[in-house]
């Protein structure tokens, strides 16, 4: 395709634009963020920080903080200035604190919001109390303060008073009431206490002051980075005596939330760190912008915790999960290298896990991710090379492997393969052996444990965990890879679509693989292409219905989802919609209606219910108006339900695609060879997909593979 104003397709929205450019940030060094953001205009800037929203990325969300126009500041605080409902505040509340060290009027006017809105209470806490001046007195823009007099002047108690201990009401009115009553200024303070019918203002709560329903309160999301600021010799007494109030009610490592997020705060004394990881080890694991001094301390904090917990805990998914959103992170903001990680992070599975890719798309931290990879690669080209024995040796020692990646390795390579085998008890966690796998040669991949026939054990084993390395998933493919190597491979979600579409095309059996297809693929257009062929083949509906009707209520609607006809859909329908509940039907009768009118649906319902006067009320009220307005409200409201797999992500599957080599990062290294420290050329390759139309992925590494090639100026 032409790259650029010539695009086959028009040209995004400004916004739509701006935000592909923020997004794609990722891909890029920490470094060059200023070049790709300041090759933007304040008006592009701004739009884009309003489309991403809180889906930023953190290295920008600093960028606009500590360098942004005004506008695209006033745009990131608007976006902020509402609580979220799910855990994961972190970032966003150090952002908030951030914007309210600017004390800049137009910011703070951002964050409060709208005064008929429920905002975040703490800020507006800090607004009108807690960040003061060299005066002492808070720091509140004239004119907001001039709007809460006249909202005082007028308002009246909207709640009962008992509603005071209740500390989300949801109801704006009573919120603000309650936030005006602590204010630092008697002139807001006391209308508002005498509003809510109290004696007096509400005093800012008293260091040192705790109660057993406070202490508990710290086990709650958001309470440990929801504050301006906060006691520090109270967080570390509470941390003393963190088991009163994580007790034994199975939670992780005895980990609680407002501690957790305190250790990560930005604003954490040093000294204050290395007392509070003395009292509670898990805070070795959080930090706002993790180093390797970070990754340094997190050994002995998982020493400390053994007697208590046992060994072993670096294994546990809990703890897997949290360090890869740390190195994650730390990757993002350039705080740490991908050597640092190989040399210094445990365990070394939840390493290896962010060395691959896993779609064709930008990842969050896609460009430290891909340096891992690189720097993974050169390892193991350095220390392994292509001995399979010690290729084996690696491989398998992996599925035990708790320290760091450069341990394993030089293990591996210094002891040999006599030395470095596990004990016979092997885990059978193999994600690690096969991110190690994706990264050998091809003919190690092709060969691991393997014999000339059938597939070995070990190969089926790692054939069913993620990622798949190209030279497995060849080898699988052969007529002769044996019985087990189809149904591993069709049921894995990591299997690339390029595999899927041979086995479509080119089957061993035109039934029985077709059959497979149906009935185990994940991708539901290869399914939709099995269907079709075995159709054509003269597979009886009844043999069909039957491996279809085992597939789940969210396949079989993707399965006559993707009907590229009306005729075809209603077809399908008559046929399948049995297996389908009232809210995936109604989805269904709105498309159909939507491209043939009701009558055809009117035709299904009758058929599938039995008869006219069993059909669903919509359909009914369709029959009786002659109208398809009833079907059309029907999948508004259907669509408007959370449905797994449908209209929600369904946390059992994986539905993005995978990449035929997992181990490449085409987009990233296109970005390192052509556009690493070259502010000329990534102004070119902003400038460029600010006016381009729609652009996949192989379309980005196209165009940055051109700017890179034309060496041009913007």
């Amino acid at each position: 395709m032409t790259i650029g104003a010539d695009a086959a397709t028009a040209p995004l929205s400004v916004p739509a634009a701006a935000e592909r450019v923020l997004e794609l940030t990722q891909v890029a060094r920490p470094a060059d963020l200023p070049s790709i953001l300041g090759a933007l205009t304040a008006t592009e800037l701004a739009a884009g920080v309003a489309r991403l929203g809180r889906r930023l990325p953190e290295p920008v969300v600093d960028h606009v903080i500590e360098h942004g126009p005004p506008g695209a500041r006033r745009a990131l605080a608007w976006q902020l200035r509402l609580p979220l409902r799910h855990a994961g505040v972190l970032g966003y509340d150090t952002a908030r604190r951030k914007l309210l060290r600017l004390a800049d009027p137009e910011v703070d006017r951002a964050l409060f919001g709208r005064l008929d809105q429920a905002g975040v209470n703490w800020v507006r806490a800090a607004i009108l109390r807690d960040r003061t001046g060299s005066d002492g007195a808070a720091i509140v823009p004239p004119d907001l303060r001039a709007r809460l007099v006249d909202f005082l002047g007028t308002a009246v108690l909207p709640r009962s008073p008992e509603d005071l201990a209740n500390t989300d009401t949801g109801d704006p009115d009573f919120e603000l009431l309650r936030v005006l009553a602590g204010a630092r200024d008697p002139g807001l303070a006391i209308p508002a206490a005498r509003i809510l019918g109290l004696p007096g203002p509400l005093p800012a709560r008293a260091a040192g002051w705790r109660d057993q329903t406070w202490v508990h309160g710290w086990d709650r999301p958001g309470v440990g980075s929801r504050a301006w600021s906060v006691d520090w010799e109270e967080i570390l007494e509470l941390a003393a005596g963190h088991r009163d109030v994580a007790g034994d009610r199975g939670r992780f490592l005895g980990q609680v939330k407002g501690l957790d997020e305190a250790a990560a705060r930005e604003d954490v004394p040093e000294d204050v760190r290395q007392r509070l990881l003395a009292r509670y080890p898990p805070a070795a694991w959080h930090a706002g912008a993790p180093d390797v001094s970070t990754l340094r301390r997190i050994p002995a904090a998982l020493k400390a915790l053994e007697p208590r917990w046992g060994e072993g805990v670096s294994a546990e998914p809990e703890f897997r999960y949290a360090i890869r959103l740390l190195i994650i992170r730390g990757l993002s903001l350039g705080t740490l290298t991908a050597a640092e990680v190989l040399e210094h992070a445990v365990p070394a599975g939840a390493v290896l896990d962010l060395a691959w890719r896993s779609g064709d798309g930008v990842l969050a931290a896609a460009r430290g991710r891909a340096d891992l990879a690189a720097e993974l690669r050169q390892r193991l080209r350095d220390r392994i090379g292509e001995d399979p024995w010690l290729w084996d040796a690696l491989m398998v020692r992996s599925f035990l492997w708790s320290g760091t990646v450069a341990e394993l390795v030089d293990l591996v390579a210094d002891l040999g393969p006599d030395h470095a085998m596990p004990p016979a008890e092997q885990a059978v966690d193999g994600d690690s052996a096969n991110v190690l796998l994706a990264f050998a040669p091809r003919a190690i991949a092709e060969n691991f444990g393997g014999a000339d026939d059938a597939l070995s054990p070990e190969q089926v084993f790692l054939l069913r965990r993620r990622p798949l390395a190209p030279g497995l998933v060849e080898r699988a493919l052969e007529p002769d890879a044996g019985p087990d190597a189809l149904p591993a491979l069709l049921g894995n979600p990591a299997t690339p679509t390029s595999a899927l579409l041979r086995l479509l095309e080119q089957p061993a059996d035109p039934v029985e693989t077709r059959l497979s297809l149906l009935s185990r693929c994940r991708d539901a257009d290869i399914r939709y292409a099995a269907l079709e062929e075995l159709e054509r083949q003269g597979v009886p509906w009844a043999q069909l219905r039957n491996v279809v009707k085992n597939l789940g209520e969210s396949a079989v609607y993707h399965l006559v989802d993707a009907a590229p006809t009306a005729e075809r859909l209603h077809f399908l329908l008559r046929k399948l919609g049995r297996y389908l509940g009232p809210d995936t039907l109604a989805l269904l009768y709105g498309r159909l209606a939507e491209q043939a009118g009701p009558e055809p649906v009117w035709d299904v319902a009758a058929f599938l219910a039995g008869g006219v006067q069993e059909v669903d009320p919509a359909v009914r009220a369709s029959m009786l108006g002659a109208d398809a307005e009833p079907l059309r409200q029907a999948a508004e409201a259907a669509a408007a339900r959370e449905l797994p797999g449908v209209t929600a992500l369904d946390p059992r599957t994986d539905p993005s695609p995978h990449p035929d080599d997992p181990a490449s990062w085409p987009l990233e290294e296109a970005v390192r060879r052509g556009l690493d420290g070259r502010p000329d050329r990534w102004r070119a390759a902003v400038r460029r997909l600010m006016v381009a139309g729609e652009l996949d992925y192989q379309d980005l590494v196209a165009l940055v593979d051109a700017v890179a090639a034309a060496g041009e100026e913007p």
